[in-house]
């Protein structure tokens, strides 16, 4: 075994043993030839970095049933501060909300039924997503003038 080789191979084992004991975290990583004889890499050098863990990112919808007030927000720490906020700016416009949805590194919508007091809510990873969602829910319902009141991503 030549001393690269059993480099190599120490290298690899202690790598294995620390995979059972620590936690798995996505890593990011690039090899490139640190080495060359003759034209050809006999050496390989390995570099790998864990990005950053993303930061919370909350938001969430609330909703009057009778008032038909909507209230939202996003971006915030912590799911209770993102209902706590929705709520605020719901009871501007009503005295009757309740968190309709919350969501997390997502996006929310709210859709309203114009025949009854009904809301129905939609996720998604696009505001898109979260608005066809929301729509459908309300039409399968048999809704037939669902409106769409709000709508915001929290990434």
């Amino acid at each position: 075994m030549t001393p690269i080789s059993g480099r190599l191979l120490l290298a690899f084992e202690l790598l294995s043993s620390l995979a059972v004991v620590l936690p798995a975290h996505a890593q990011v990583c690039s090899t490139e030839c640190s080495n060359y004889y003759q034209g050809n890499c006999i050496e390989h050098k390995q570099t790998c970095v864990t990005p950053p863990t993303p930061k919370p990112s909350y938001g969430a919808i609330a909703y009057g049933r009778k008032s038909q007030a909507f209230g939202y927000s996003f971006q915030w720490d912590s799911q209770a501060k993102a209902e706590s906020v929705a709520m605020q700016n719901c009871a501007k416009n009503g005295s009757d909300c309740e968190i309709l949805v919350w969501y997390e590194r997502k996006c929310g919508a709210g859709v309203a039924r114009a025949d009854s007091s009904v809301a129905y809510w939609g996720i998604g990873d696009t505001v898109g997503q979260a608005r066809t969602t929301a729509m459908n829910r309300c039409t399968e319902d048999g809704g037939r003038q669902c409106t769409l009141k709000v709508s915001e991503c929290s990434k």
